[in-house]
């Protein structure tokens, strides 16, 4: 059994809307406050690893689909099976390559890891399409809009003010929509993806009357405390 603390549950989130954002440099820094990288790790080095390593597992499907989104980053032919000096061959390299970074796995992390894993298998039986992180993320969605801590109000703000590591800029209002619709239980993603897309409205989603509801219950006080500077942008918006 372990016990992981608020500090690493908010970690946590961030790293989510980070990949989610494709900031892998921040996704660097939520690695080091959650101790499996060491501080003074090679950042240049680091961040183009993670972007090979995590983006096709992002993508969902188990195994298969790992398979299939490697061979495409690496324009190897659709014939070549997983056998050595093939995919085998392809994947031990990489693994080479990524045993360069000196990451180590906390016990909790590892504990946590074990049980998703054999959660995510169980479920890719019946769906070969399953990816754990979006079924989970109405529940990230939730503690995005209800929480106030720093590193909450952090998240929500990259979620609805930034992407691919921008910061600043208007506020995204299809955003907006796609996170209450997120919160409600309702994930959209583009065709084909199996990861969260921030900028995707599901169609049978939230009407207006429901999403306002939302907006101004309990459920969304932290995301209605950052928003108050944005009222009448989105009183406009809403009204035309």
């Amino acid at each position: 059994m372990a016990s992981i603390d608020q500090t690493d549950r908010d970690n946590m989130i961030s790293a989510v809307i980070h990949l989610a954002n494709k900031d892998y440099a921040s996704l660097v820094d939520d690695f080091m406050k959650l101790n499996i990288l060491p501080e003074d790790s090679d950042r240049a080095a680091i961040i183009p690893l993670m972007d090979k390593a995590l983006s096709p597992y992002v993508k969902g499907g188990g195994a298969k689909k790992y398979e299939e989104e490697l061979k495409r980053m690496y324009g190897m032919k659709d014939d070549v099976s997983s056998t050595v000096g093939g995919f085998q061959a392809m994947t031990q390299d990489a693994l080479t390559v990524l045993n360069d970074v000196p990451f180590s796995i906390p016990p909790y992390f590892a504990i946590l890891g074990r049980a998703i894993v054999t959660l995510e298998g169980i479920a890719l039986t019946g769906n070969p399409d399953y990816g754990i992180i979006m079924e989970s993320y109405p529940f990230i969605a939730r503690k995005l809009l209800s929480e106030d801590r720093p590193e909450i109000q952090q998240a929500l703000q990259e979620v609805l003010y930034s992407a691919g590591g921008e910061e600043g800029g208007a506020l995204k209002f299809t955003r907006l929509l796609a996170l209450l619709n997120n919160a409600a239980g309702s994930v959209g993603t583009k065709e084909g993806a199996a990861f969260v897309d921030l900028d995707a409205v599901p169609e049978d989603g939230l009407d207006f009357a429901d999403g306002l509801k939302y907006l101004m219950s309990d459920k969304a006080e932290s995301l209605r405390s950052l928003l108050e500077g944005e009222v009448d942008a989105i009183t406009d918006i809403l009204t035309r």
